[in-house]
Order: C-alpha cells, then sequence, then structure tokens
C-alpha cells in the first residue's frame, strides 16, 4: 500500500514538472513572438517614415559587375539602420502578407541569424539573410533570402499564400530594396522539395550564378515544372531572379518533415514598374 503511494506520488509530481515545463516554454514562446513582432513594426515605422516615393533602379549590366563601390551611397531610410547593424544589406517588402522585413547577410558567418534578431539577440525568430555566396550589390543571376516559417505567420510563412493562383493574381509584385535603391520583382514560380527525396535533394534552386543564359533558361524550365501552376511570365536568359526560402511542414510534424517552400520572382520590366507606380498612385 505504501509503495503504492509512493509511485502515485511520483507520477503526480512527474506529470506536475512536465506541465510546469511546457507551460513554461509555452509562455516564452509566446513572449518572444510578443516581442519580435514589436520589434519588427518599430523597424518598419522608422523605414516607412523616412521613406521617398517610389524609384525603381536599374541593376547593374553584366560588363560593369566585375567591382562593387567600396563606400556606396546608403539611401537615406537605410542609413541609422545599417549605422546600427552594418550587415544590413535590404528590405523584403510582400503585400498582403506580414513580410516587411530587415535582410540581413554575412559571408564569414553563414546563417548568423539563423536564430538572431536585427540587434544581434537570440531569437527563434531569426532574421531574413542572404545566403553568403551571393552578391546583393551586382547583383548575382539568383539572389536567395532564407528565413523561417513560423507559427504565428510571421517572416516567410507568407509565401504559403502564394499556393494559391488567386492570390498571385492579385499580388503579383514583391519589393526588394537594396542599401542604394529599390528593385520589383514578378513572381513566376513558386514550389516544395522535400529534401527526403533525391530528385529534389539534387535540384539546387539556390546557385548564384550560371555558366550561359542556355544553363540558366534551363534551371527555369524546371522550376516552372515544379510550380504549383503556370502563371504564363516569361523569364528571359538575362534576367535576375530572386528566391525566396522557408521551411514547410507537408505533414504538419516539424520534427519529421524535412522540406522547403521555394519562391522565384525576376526583376520587373520597364512596362511592369509603369504599372507598379500607376497603381501606387491612384
Amino acid at each position: 500500500m505504501k509503495l503504492r503511494k509512493f509511485f502515485y506520488r511520483l507520477t503526480v509530481l512527474f506529470l506536475s514538472a512536465a506541465l510546469f515545463l511546457s507551460g513554461s516554454a509555452l509562455a516564452r514562446g509566446l513572449a518572444d513572438s510578443l516581442y519580435q513582432k514589436r520589434s519588427s513594426e518599430a523597424l518598419a515605422a522608422r523605414v516607412a517614415d523616412a521613406r521617398p516615393p517610389l524609384q525603381p533602379t536599374a541593376p547593374i549590366p553584366p560588363e560593369n559587375r566585375s567591382t562593387s563601390p567600396t563606400e556606396p551611397t546608403v539611401l537615406p531610410e537605410y542609413a541609422a539602420l545599417f549605422e546600427e547593424n552594418p550587415d544590413l544589406v535590404g528590405w523584403l517588402t510582400i503585400e498582403g502578407t506580414k513580410i516587411n522585413y530587415p535582410v540581413m547577410q554575412t559571408p564569414d558567418r553563414p546563417d548568423h541569424y539563423l536564430y538572431r534578431n536585427f540587434k544581434q539577440e537570440q531569437s527563434a525568430h531569426g532574421c531574413l539573410y542572404v545566403r553568403e555566396s551571393c552578391d546583393v550589390f551586382a547583383p548575382s543571376d539568383n539572389l536567395t533570402v532564407y528565413g523561417h516559417h513560423m507559427r504565428d505567420g510571421t517572416m516567410l510563412a507568407g509565401l504559403d499564400y502564394y499556393k494559391k493562383q488567386s492570390f498571385y493574381e492579385q499580388l503579383p509584385y514583391i519589393t526588394f530594396d537594396t542599401l542604394w535603391g529599390t528593385y520589383y520583382y514578378r513572381v513566376f514560380g513558386i514550389f516544395t522539395v522535400n529534401l527526403k527525396v533525391k530528385k529534389d535533394a539534387e535540384f539546387d534552386y539556390r546557385q548564384p550564378e550560371y555558366e550561359s543564359e542556355e544553363a540558366f533558361l534551363e534551371f527555369i524550365k524546371e522550376v516552372k515544372e515544379r510550380s504549383y501552376y503556370d502563371n504564363g511570365v516569361q523569364v528571359k536568359g538575362d534576367d535576375r531572379i530572386i528566391t525566396l526560402s522557408t521551411c514547410t511542414y507537408p505533414t504538419g510534424r516539424p520534427g519529421i518533415d524535412n522540406a522547403r517552400l521555394v519562391m522565384m520572382a525576376r526583376l520587373c520590366t520597364p512596362e511592369e514598374e509603369a504599372e507598379i507606380a500607376k497603381a501606387a498612385n491612384n
């Protein structure tokens, strides 16, 4: 009888401890989510207050891409943030989602911002950041940006909306500012790669440069074949593209799934930029 009571009390103690720990973890997660939300909103507000009217910036032609300026002129809306953290290389905005964040890069410290926020504090949300081998200024043929897929809908979780063609048709453009200019891109593909499947694992969608236009167009062809839908957007051999990559959980089990949701967009044409400017002025 005494032994039975002992095991009963031990079980109650164990369950109470487990409940306390899980509750504490949940509380910490909620607190971090709220803190990061407020921090991100504060950064976005600072940028919005200083942002000038739409001014699309032409990319550097390939023949002039051999060198980058040692002291580029930073856009006024990013000057203060860049002074606070020189790892800042740009800002990504996608209308209709929560994506409105600074983008970082640390070429000598890959994945440095995987679990660090803009203030360099530890955070499950991390920051959006550019792959270390990409050149943001030139830019690379394919500029890859990573970010978490958070349950609270922040970071790159908003890419989920683009799985539906109806959402794309309403909001086909995304904006990526570098420190020196504003660039608009048109989405042309979104797909999932399951890294547990050999064919998917061998498909390198993050390659920054291509040896020829033919090789680049072969890559684009496979992207379109993998996409959830064909939106008819044409990509030329000399286009520059941006790739957004985030974790995704097809079975709903983060501990088991190993997949990525990938969205790609190409640099807008002058006609598309005019369309964006017209819409902004209406």
